[in-house]
């Protein structure tokens, strides 16, 4: 018995010796983490419950140390923060760096995480939200204003929209920024462009998507063409254009977009596009290696472009792998990127515009004004009332003769003329006084009325005695003379 018991006593010393080593260690270790682990930027400790923990990379590093504006990435599910989600596990993700502080939000979910801490291996991020909807703007497009987050559009409950929200601080919520119109961003693939320096928006072309209408079924959805602009400072969108058709499809085709300070680069295969959005154009590099790069890149990777070179980093191998973008070697193409857009009901008011300005310049040019008309009418087809000419009885007797003579292709003789003057029965030299006197009256009154040289009674010698006469009006002038004999 004395023997059990004295083992028992040693067995039991050794236990306790164990039982005392043990809690000393994890006294230790729990110290050394909340040292070494979880401190803030000014080194301080912080509390660990609710710390979501990032692998640190060189990549990321590079990010936070060299971005003084503000950056956007877009990167594939789990690529930060891993999750054992059935919906946040198979969400992109996306890092945002603002001047002061860096994010990483969740596409579709409306989460937002903000890194409080960091290690040389570990990058601490905290939660800050407090939204519940999920699925409602998967592949929105998110951009920044100084330390305010925004994103545009997206699709969830069957259908996309142009909705803008912004991120509030202050109570963990996205709040709507209301805009003149609804404008749908390009999803698949994205395709949108902020430019941080303007605080600006550009939208290359709009996807709608709708499940619950019948003709949106299919994945594409309906694409509407307009390039749209939105001022990011009066929530306004403008028109501004129309893509060239062939730029457009490059746009719409390319899987990968190399964001860069004016726009972004492209590839189709074989050649490389600069799509400059700042200046509205194209450029071109037909570097076929640059293109076959640029071209095997997919949503497996996070890329990053800056001065010349573009960073791909893979977030499932921690790889990281750069491609030399020579900037110089694009060629600018001579067509602009859009141009503009002509359509009825937008450029109505131009169209009536122009049609009252040459309706103007017709009836300044063409219509006389009330003195040049009148002018006109006194001078040029002028009544002998207005111009103060008037034919006598005699005058009028010998007009209407002629008329009716030269009507028929016959001409009044002397002894005709005498007839109707009254002076048959006078003498030879006393007719042919007569006769001249009132022939001359009627020409000159009619080259007074008409402004023209133009005699109305015209002689023709006889054809049955040369010595004499005859006398007619040009078949030309009687309507002339007429309007003159009726006013």
């Amino acid at each position: 018995m004395s023997y059990l018991y004295i083992e028992n006593q040693i067995f039991m010393k050794k236990l306790l010796l164990l039982g005392f080593f043990s809690f000393f260690a994890i006294i230790y270790s729990f110290s050394q983490g909340v040292t070494n682990v979880a401190k803030d930027s000014l080194g301080v400790p912080v509390d660990t419950t609710g710390i979501i923990t990032v692998k640190n990379s060189y990549f990321l590093s590079k990010i936070i140390a060299t971005s003084i504006s503000s950056l956007v990435l877009r990167g594939p599910a789990q690529s930060f923060i891993q999750f054992n989600h059935p919906v946040l596990g198979i969400r992109e993700q996306v890092a945002i760096k603002t001047p002061n502080n860096f994010f990483i939000a969740i596409s579709g979910a409306g989460r937002i995480y903000q890194q409080i801490a960091a290690t040389d291996t570990l990058l601490y991020f905290k939660r800050i939200d407090d939204n519940e909807n999920i699925n409602y703007n998967l592949g929105a497009f998110y951009f920044s204003n100084g330390e305010t987050i925004y994103n545009h559009g997206g699709y969830g409950f069957w259908k996309t929209n142009g909705t803008i929200r912004g991120f509030n601080f202050k109570d963990g919520e996205w709040d709507v920024f209301p805009t003149n119109v609804e404008v749908y961003n390009p999803i698949f693939p994205g395709s949108s462009w902020y430019d941080v320096s303007k605080y600006a928006l550009y939208i290359p072309y709009q996807q709608v998507i709708n499940s619950g209408l019948k003709g949106f079924q299919s994945a594409p959805g309906k694409i509407t063409d307009g390039v749209m602009y939105l001022d990011c400072k009066t929530w306004d969108w403008i028109e501004i254009g129309q893509v060239k058709p062939n730029y457009l499809n490059i746009i719409k085709n390319a899987k990968t977009k190399i964001y860069n300070q004016s726009g972004y680069f492209i590839s189709d295969g074989e050649d490389v596009y600069w799509i400059d959005y700042l200046n509205n154009s194209v450029s071109i590099n037909t570097n076929r290696t640059l293109a076959q790069s640029i071209n095997r890149l997919d949503n497996s990777s996070i890329q990053y472009y800056k001065e010349g070179i573009l960073y791909s980093y893979f977030p499932s191998t921690g790889a990281l792998d750069t491609i030399v973008i020579d900037e110089s070697k694009f060629v600018k193409e001579p067509n602009a990127l859009w141009g503009l857009r002509f359509e009825l009901l937008t450029i109505w008011p131009l169209l009536l515009g122009l049609f009252l300005f040459i309706v103007s310049l017709w009836y300044f040019f063409s219509v006389p004004s009330k003195k040049v008309q009148k002018r006109n009418n006194e001078t040029l087809t002028p009544s002998f009332k207005k111009l103060d000419v008037s034919f006598n009885q005699t005058e009028l007797s010998l007009i209407d003769l002629l008329i009716e003579k030269s009507l028929v292709g016959a001409t009044a003789t002397i002894n005709d003329i005498n007839y109707v003057l009254g002076i048959k029965d006078k003498n030879v030299g006393m007719q042919k006084k007569v006769r001249s006197d009132v022939i001359n009256g009627i020409n000159e009154r009619f080259k007074y009325a008409t402004s023209q040289d133009i005699q109305l009674v015209l002689s023709v010698r006889s054809e049955t005695d040369k010595r004499y006469f005859e006398y007619f009006i040009a078949k030309n002038q009687i309507s002339e003379v007429q309007k003159l004999i009726k006013v």
